[in-house]
């Protein structure tokens, strides 16, 4: 993924928390009362507000009604770039293992994901802090089953994964 579109994803997710923290104020309320009104975890507003997760267009409604915001979050969700299936952090290690020619890898505590499976990749994402939302979670887990079709091309990368036996001995996706 190349920088500017990188950056716009970053900044439209920005602008959008902090249009939320603008009209939570105006409106009288801290993170914390907000979150109490709407049923959501105090870290997912704290995270939007902060630009680091995306607001949902479900929950942009439920604001706009409580703040009396005649639909801007809605419209704002609406109108943000498509959000990539991987973190901004992941984006440049998933672009050059797409490129890859050799992969290498050591694990001792998780499956890598290019070995996971549906179910084990499901249990990896429910255990993330502050949790994902069930449909955010189905995109994660779509994301890095796609990974995997690296491994399926007409030539694939040379591939060697040491994974401790504990890893495999452990019961994650059951």
């Amino acid at each position: 993924m190349n920088q500017k579109k990188r950056g716009k994803n970053a900044s439209a997710m920005k602008l959008v928390g902090e249009l939320l923290a603008l009209f939570r104020t105006a409106n009288g309320y801290t993170q914390r009362a907000l979150t109490d009104e709407v049923c959501a975890e105090y870290d997912t507003i704290a995270s939007i507000e902060q630009g680091r997760r995306p607001l949902k267009l479900d929950l942009a409604r439920q604001l706009d009604q409580l703040l009396g915001t005649q639909g801007a979050l809605e419209v704002a969700v609406n109108n943000m770039p498509e959000v990539d299936r991987y973190p901004l952090w992941a984006e440049e290690f998933i672009d050059r293992e797409h490129a890859a020619v050799a992969i290498s890898w050591f694990e001792n505590q998780v499956i890598p994901g290019l070995l996971q499976t549906e179910s084990y990749a499901r249990a990896v994402f429910r255990t993330k802090v502050p949790p994902l939302d069930a449909d955010e979670t189905e995109v994660q887990v779509a994301g890095r089953l796609q990974r995997q079709d690296i491994l399926q091309r007409k030539v694939p990368p040379s591939a060697s994964f040491v994974i401790s036996e504990a890893v495999l001995m452990d019961r994650l996706d059951e």
